[in-house]
């Protein structure tokens, strides 16, 4: 189980919503919903070196709306993310809020967590959902449960954090949000982070 609790520490300092970057864009450039309405989704197998030399491997998938937002969150076990071990899945509303006075060419956004998902797919997984009380009903491998109630080790329950304070920017065909900060704690407005991640999720 520590190799798993790495991982699970990793994708909690990485922040399921990461991934954007600092190109292009002016200062006082403000993102509109028609910007960010479409599919985003990392270009490749993304990868992030963790405190002990291992990597994370991982993939998002975005899905913007007028005013309703999804991300499907994939952690792989190899470089080329075609071992998956588990999946995380977000849904709720998300409001744009103004140009982002410490960011240059970024909005500020609300994202909400409405509800949370998480499914185990391999063994292991499943039985540290299970010991870590995820859900209220027993981890079978490939099953989907929504943890939004209970929280699942990196995850709160959506009434202790329903709200992630991020700022967006959109460059092209690149989507980059905020760089969360090491706690991976974006609850309050204060939280809010003040500059961008380097790796971009791209439209599709």
């Amino acid at each position: 189980m520590t190799s798993l609790n790495r991982l699970f520490l990793s994708v909690a300092t990485l922040g399921l919503a990461a991934g954007c970057a600092t190109t292009g864009g002016a200062a006082g450039t403000h993102v509109k919903t028609n910007d960010l309405k479409g599919a985003w989704s990392s270009a490749v197998c993304e990868t992030m070196s963790n405190p002990d030399g291992s990597k994370t491997y991982f993939q998002r998938h975005f899905d913007l709306q007028e005013a309703q937002w999804s991300l499907k969150f994939e952690t792989f076990g190899d470089a080329g993310c075609t071992a998956r071990l588990f999946t995380a899945r977000f849904e709720g509303p998300y409001t744009l809020v103004k140009d982002s006075e410490k960011v240059a060419g970024a909005t500020e956004g609300d994202f909400g967590f409405a509800r949370h998902y998480m499914t185990a797919h391999v063994q292991p997984v499943a039985d540290w959902f299970q010991g870590a009380k995820c859900g209220t009903g027993a981890w079978k491998v490939g099953e989907e449960q929504e943890t939004s109630t209970t929280g699942c080790v990196f995850l709160r329950p959506v009434t202790a954090c329903g709200t992630d304070h991020d700022v967006v920017k959109v460059a092209g065909d690149k989507l980059y949000f905020g760089q969360r900060p090491a706690d991976n704690d974006m609850c309050t407005p204060d939280k809010r982070p003040t500059e961008l991640t380097p790796v971009a999720v791209v439209r599709h």
